[in-house]
């Protein structure tokens, strides 16, 4: 472990922060050594448990296309000693109230992140198929949510539950309806800076987060993480331009949502067709295609598919 001076310096925390902590420096050894000698190994296996069981075959689950869980790839792992003292004294400095009776024998109970998996999507829709699969796996009985972090701890190492309501963090003017669908009001948090949905499960005695983000939102999240959160966080300039590639992210996001509607829609007219058509509708389309993109074509076919989404998209683009 380094010293005070170099640690409050290495994560940009001042004295008076610090001291506002109301935590001393020997508490915070002792919680360093217990994690560092003790848990981390032992949240480690419970992580690759948690995997195997559950994320490494998650794509291939259910024969039903419409129910497969639409993950492109996940990423897990256990806090370093540092960052969770370092999680500590930002936490009882920003709600001295909750942390207050946080010491070496209990911190577990409290943070709930100690283990982490982030698991990443390419479009927005795609939550839903993972949300519908945690609460198909895991208990989400409001009797199990949280509220006192020593009292609601449950000692059982075989009772499996989500310990907090499911969360969506999102930015104002971001499209929530399809959280809506699956998640109370109060669970669809906006003016948020990041955007992200939050799972914390009760797994073999210990908490785990999980995340779910698109490959947008985690490329904005990294950069972000990197330069400005959490330990500049209040430098203006870095904020000004963490924040304009969030909304470049957000656009993004947008942008392929629309692709993915687009495509939802292409697929209903190609089931739309008569079946007696539907074997040559591919070759008839692309040949359909290339002619509108002739400009010498004015055919039939040209208008045909100048109808259709795809078409649609086609004479935005050319104009």
């Amino acid at each position: 472990m380094i010293t005070k001076e170099k640690f409050l310096e290495k994560f940009n925390i001042t004295d008076d922060l610090f001291l506002s902590a109301e935590i001393t420096w020997d508490e915070l050894c002792d919680i360093y050594k217990d994690f560092e000698e003790t848990k981390h190994d032992k949240y480690q296996r419970i992580l690759d448990d948690f995997i195997d069981n559950y994320l490494k075959d998650i794509n291939k689950i259910g024969d039903d296309v419409e129910k497969t869980v639409k993950v492109h790839s996940y990423r897990g792992r256990v806090k370093q000693a540092e960052h969770v003292i370092e999680k500590i004294i930002r936490k009882k400095q920003e709600n001295q109230n909750k942390y207050k009776n946080l010491d070496k024998t209990n911190y577990e109970k409290f943070i709930t992140d100690l283990i982490g998996i982030r698991c990443f999507v390419l479009f927005k829709a795609d939550w839903k198929s993972f949300h519908n699969y945690i609460i198909s796996k895991f208990e989400n009985n409001i009797e199990y949510y949280v509220k006192d972090c020593i009292l609601d701890f449950d000692s059982n190492l075989d009772h499996y539950y989500i310990a907090e309501p499911p969360k969506v963090h999102i930015r104002n003017g971001d499209a929530r309806e399809i959280y809506d669908e699956l998640l109370p009001p109060d669970c669809v948090i906006d003016g948020k800076v990041y955007r992200s949905a939050h799972y914390i499960i009760k797994y073999q005695g210990a908490y785990l987060e999980i995340q779910v983000r698109t490959l947008f939102e985690e490329g904005w999240g990294e950069v972000d993480h990197a330069i400005v959160y959490p330990y500049f966080k209040n430098d203006r300039t870095l904020k000004e331009y963490t924040e304009l590639l969030n909304r470049l992210s957000g656009l993004a996001d947008e942008m392929s949502s629309f692709f993915y509607h687009l495509k939802e829609i292409e697929k209903e007219n190609i089931q739309n067709i008569p079946i007696d058509d539907g074997m040559a509708y591919d070759v008839e389309m692309a040949g359909k295609a290339e002619s509108v993109n002739n400009a010498d074509s004015s055919s039939a076919a040209g208008d045909e598919y100048a109808n259709t989404p795809s078409g649609c998209l086609q004479s935005v683009i050319d104009e």
